[in-house]
């Protein structure tokens, strides 16, 4: 197996992602959080807060009504939704109440795309 591996200040690994994993279309929250945090040189404290995020995320996009918890269920108007960025910040932030600068959660958000597109979801 591969792993991309995450040394802390100890040189212990904080986390690994399975390179296996790589165009699998399917999305782990917690790969996707160490995931992130390799590509943002985030500290093992980190971690959580990185979580929260894509949980608050992953509410925000149920509750715009981006996903559902049944997917063969398809609606059409759903393949017209978009996720407004500025807005699943101010959500994250206010509604979840996430304790985090606004610009790491676009950090956050942003390294998010490159997990995505690791796991083949998008281009």
């Amino acid at each position: 197996m591969n792993f991309l591996i995450l040394f802390g200040c100890k040189s212990d690994p904080i986390c690994m992602v399975n390179k296996n994993n790589a165009n699998k279309q399917v999305y782990d929250l917690e790969e996707a959080t160490c995931f992130i945090a390799l590509q943002l040189n985030a500290k093992k404290s980190e971690l959580k807060i990185i979580n929260r995020a894509l949980i608050a995320e992953d509410n925000y996009m149920n509750n715009i009504g981006l996903i559902q918890q049944n997917p063969n269920i398809l609606n059409e108007s759903e393949s017209n939704l978009e996720m407004d960025v500025d807005e699943l910040i101010e959500y994250t932030l206010n509604i979840e109440k996430v304790n985090i600068r606004r610009e790491k959660l676009v950090e956050i958000y942003d390294a998010e795309v490159a997990y995505l597109k690791f796991i083949g979801v998008v281009d």
